[in-house]
């Protein structure tokens, strides 16, 4: 699938995904980080 092809794309890389559901996770893991509330204690 080429990335003209999917509907939702990351606002800081572009990179294209077919649901909204992986956008958001992708963001949360790569552009944003895991908090505290999914276990990652290592920013703190």
């Amino acid at each position: 699938m080429s990335s003209e092809e999917r509907e939702f794309k990351c606002p800081y890389c572009d990179t294209g995904f077919k649901t909204e559901k992986e956008l958001n996770k992708h963001i949360d893991n790569i552009h944003i980080g895991r908090g505290l509330l999914e276990g990652d204690r290592s920013k703190y």
